[in-house]
């Protein structure tokens, strides 16, 4: 893996998704230093790349620059901006989104 690539896919896909390193650093349980040396210089250890990779939803060769696509699968632009939107929001809110969108499902499927 080239270093080079995966810190500035970690800054990519940090900024893409309108994170802080803070926000990014509380959510994958990590402390803000250490999120901006993995942005900078240093080489994640395995569990910090596969953290990052679970939390982006992104392969490993993605991060590694194997891969050009991030995802699996492709996601539509407005799938993506829903997917920022829900990250951005506070626990509660994604708690209270979550039920509406199962509600949502539910009733879709009662026609």
């Amino acid at each position: 893996m080239e270093n080079m690539t995966i810190n500035k896919r970690l800054k990519e896909l940090r900024v893409e998704n309108g994170l802080t390193q803070k926000q990014l650093a509380d959510a994958l349980g990590l402390g803000q230093t250490t999120i901006a040396t993995h942005e900078k210089s240093h080489m994640p250890q395995l569990d910090s790349l596969i953290a990052y990779a679970d939390y982006f939803e992104c392969s490993l060769d993605y991060l590694a620059g194997r891969e050009q696509a991030p995802l699996p699968y492709a996601l539509t632009e407005k799938e993506r901006e829903l997917v920022r939107l829900y990250r951005s929001l506070d626990p509660q809110s994604k708690k209270f989104a979550e039920r509406q969108l199962e509600l949502l499902v539910s009733f879709a499927h009662e026609r």
